[in-house]
């Protein structure tokens, strides 16, 4: 066992379960048979529109670019500005209002229904499936980093894609250390919900990560959301080989005032996630307490695509690529270590865990 002390928040290390001893694991991607398993801060959330009636929207070009992976820096291009085909922007309103204005109406040429559809038409209200924009293409509004943490997530592009970089800064070599973890949270706090991205792995490791790489995703923050690492529920992305810790389907519960009934079976001598196991408990007063997932998922070469479904404190479904690969349910957290109450909303955080990484298509459904 080893614990990582964070650069920015010394009074805590990161109890890692013996991590560091696999430092060198092969970031292969493998999928696990499930066997013997059944299955193969804020403020509360206001009501969104239903969408303005079109408008204008800056639309930033494609820019220089890069490739994903590659080792340079994406750039956002120059803004231009494309008109609606004749829409008016969204008025502000709640339910079937037409969508807060935002910061932009319809996407640019369309003059169409949809207040802020997802892409850079803004994120001023739900398109018609409901889904919401968390991420506008051009910048980091409706974000905020870990203190201290801003150059470490910026906006950028993946060839035509719009996406949020992780380590984005093109002085940052390959293999650098004395690089820091950080976290970037939604302004928002949001209860029930599905939560959709997409990921792809860049070039660049750090510090001693030269193995396999280590990302994840955090959800329902609580007692102190502005810290590297937030009590949470952890949704880890990864691409070690699975039965290890950084595998893309894993669950961690942060830091040690969250726990969670968790479903699961023996599958090669590990307790993983099942469909149709016995519930126990992980988490507090654990620390960083894992519950596997029932396969390793994670393409390392490619675009991969994260779905989190989210009911209050109730039940939190993990899929990725199509698969439900995990899942929790009767989430509590603590803000003493001894008194729990139920789990039931906060912030979503983006990790930076030492490895590079770009997210794309970041939206979210509210449910009623």
């Amino acid at each position: 066992m080893k614990h990582f002390l964070n650069p920015f928040n010394g009074s805590r290390a990161r109890s890692v379960h013996g991590r560091a001893a696999r430092m060198g694991w092969a970031g292969i991607a493998l999928v696990v048979a499930a066997g013997a398993l059944a299955c193969s801060e804020e403020s509360p959330i206001q009501s969104v529109g239903t969408g303005g009636t079109g408008g204008q929207a800056s639309v930033p070009t494609a820019g220089t670019g890069v490739v994903a992976g590659s080792s340079s820096t994406p750039t956002a291009g120059t803004p231009a500005t494309a008109s609606g085909a004749g829409g008016m922007i969204g008025t502000s309103g709640t339910g079937t209002g037409g969508g807060s204005a935002g910061t932009g109406g319809s996407s640019a040429g369309s003059g169409g229904a949809a207040g802020g559809s997802a892409g850079s038409g803004g994120s001023g209200g739900a398109s018609e499936d409901g889904w919401v924009p968390l991420f506008n293409g051009k910048n980091l509004d409706g974000w905020i980093p870990s203190q201290g943490h801003t150059g470490l997530f910026a906006a950028g592009k993946v060839g035509e894609d719009s996406v949020i970089h992780v380590y984005p800064d093109q002085n940052l070599a390959d293999k650098a250390t004395g690089v820091p973890q950080a976290s970037l949270r939604t302004a928002e706090s949001y209860s029930k919900y599905v939560f959709h991205l997409e990921y792809k792995w860049g070039i660049k490791r750090f510090n001693d990560r030269q193995g396999a790489r280590d990302n994840g995703i955090c959800f329902h923050i609580c007692n102190t959301p502005g810290t590297v690492w937030p009590d949470s529920v952890e949704l880890q992305i990864g691409s070690d080989a699975w039965g290890n810790d950084w595998v893309t389907g894993n669950i961690f519960m942060l830091v040690d005032r969250t726990r969670a009934k968790w479903p699961w079976a023996t599958l090669n001598g590990k307790s993983a996630f099942s469909e149709t196991g016995p519930q126990k408990s992980i988490g507090a007063p654990a620390s960083y307490a894992l519950g596997y997932s029932s396969a390793q998922l994670d393409k390392p070469n490619d675009w991969n695509v994260i779905e989190l479904t989210v009911h209050g404190a109730a039940d939190a479904e993990y899929k990725v690529n199509g698969t439900v690969v995990n899942r929790l349910f009767d989430m509590e957290c603590s803000a003493n270590g001894t008194t729990f109450a139920p789990l039931d909303r906060g912030p979503i955080a983006l990790q930076a865990e030492f490895a590079e990484v770009y997210f794309r298509n970041i939206k979210i459904k509210v449910l009623p």
